[in-house]
């Protein structure tokens, strides 16, 4: 006899397998890293920190230019740091995971349809709800609540058992995540330490250093806007995307070999016809996200994006069209797990829970078949001249890229 319930999960591993090669094995993805690896080689990151400088420099395999303050890298430093992240398979969020990410500074009030300052009640809430639904397999805060890291994190974990995400940057802070960490487990600090294009944030340094030498699991999140802090192109956006989440994983390997690192590069694009906003519904932010993870995929990262949300400012059935887009997208063609897809409206300034209730209603219903077709642009031979023309000093409004790829780049 065989166990027909083992046959059907293999049959739709088979099909996924199936749906995954159009887009794991192409050969964008292999052209997009080696050009991120080109990045930090002769673009560099510019660094003010003495102390991340130092650290990169001891390899004997990075030099600071004192005349432009960019860091250079060399690919085999890259490589090197890669071999000791640990691996996709060992992080603790599944493949196909949709999540609850993202911290809007206003929840949407679903009733008055007003923009209101978030409290504790609203967070027990959507921790609640992320606990309960079976869709969602990971929660960050959702909406923010300042000064209060330690009540967030013990909010979060009293109604919530699933993994989670949050921001700490306070002894406090620090000192408690860890203590989560070392009993309940799968909690990922995140930090936004790179200011688009190629600047640290040299603020960030010592909670980042903090958090890496205690061990604590972190992701390091990036956000170009292709048109404002990146090109105008698919491959050009991806590269500058892939190159500064790989500074961000390799300087924590640097700090501590072993530590557990997700790659967040989240790569988005400026509307131009909507006054250069970002606009998180276009079907090229889903695709674009999702190449993302592709590229982590071949390199065997944990890797965290953004998908399946809108640029509504209030719930609407544009806003579920947007998120049937998204969750058909990733649904068809696989991820690791992507943020922002149940309760935000646009440019994840606020938090409806109503949207959150209804979206995993949506993602429940939503097939891949649903999934709209779009086409892959190919490959920009003129993508990392243009990061480079760039540097950290973005003019990429004005860049000749950008002005030749409107209306040719991003149309879907």
């Amino acid at each position: 006899m065989y166990d027909i319930k083992t046959e059907s999960v293999d049959m739709e591993k088979t099909k996924m397998n199936e749906r995954n090669k159009d887009l794991d094995n192409i050969d964008l993805l292999d052209l997009i890293h080696k050009d991120a690896l080109r990045v930090l080689e002769e673009v560099g990151v510019r660094v003010e920190s003495q102390r991340v400088r130092q650290i990169f420099e001891d390899t004997g395999m990075a030099a600071y230019d004192e005349e432009t303050r960019h860091l250079h890298i060399l690919s085999p430093l890259i490589e090197q740091t890669l071999s000791t992240a640990p691996k996709r398979d060992q992080y603790w969020i599944p493949e196909n995971s949709f999540g609850i990410g993202g911290t809007a500074p206003f929840v949407y009030d679903d009733t008055t349809r007003d923009l209101i300052p978030p409290t504790f009640e609203h967070l027990k809430k959507i921790a609640t709800i992320a606990n309960e639904a079976d869709v969602v397999n990971f929660m960050a805060r959702g909406v923010l609540l300042k000064g209060e890291e330690v009540k967030v994190l013990d909010t979060i974990i009293e109604h919530c058992d699933k993994p989670i995400y949050a921001a700490v940057i306070t002894e406090k802070g620090i000192a408690r995540a860890k203590e989560i960490v070392n009993t309940r487990g799968k909690l990922t600090i995140q930090f936004s330490i790179i200011n688009s294009p190629l600047n640290l944030i040299n603020s960030m340094m010592d909670s980042f250093f903090s958090c890496v030498e205690n061990k604590i699991p972190i992701y390091v999140s990036t956000m170009p806007m292709a048109g404002l802090s990146a090109p105008y192109s698919m491959s050009g956006l991806l590269t500058l995307t892939h190159a500064e989440g790989l500074f961000g994983v390799a300087l924590t390997q640097l700090i501590n070999p072993g530590v557990t690192v997700v790659h967040a590069g989240l790569p988005s694009i400026a509307n131009i016809q909507k006054n250069y906003s970002v606009d998180l519904a276009m079907v090229s932010h889903n695709v674009a996200n999702l190449l993302q993870d592709k590229i982590n995929r071949k390199l065997g990262l944990p890797s965290i994006q953004t998908a399946c949300t809108t640029s509504q400012d209030h719930p609407n059935q544009r806003a579920e069209q947007d998120a049937v887009n998204g969750f058909s997208i990733m649904k068809k063609y696989g991820f690791h797990h992507m943020r922002h897809c149940f309760g935000f409206l646009r440019e994840l300034i606020s938090f409806s829970i109503a949207k959150l209730e209804r979206h995993i209603d949506l993602c429940r219903e939503t097939t891949p078949d649903q999934a709209p077709e779009f086409t892959l642009e190919p490959y920009d031979t003129e993508g990392f001249d243009c990061i480079a023309r760039n540097s950290s000093n973005p003019n990429y409004m004005r860049d000749d890229h950008t002005l030749r790829n409107t209306g040719k780049a991003f149309t879907e």
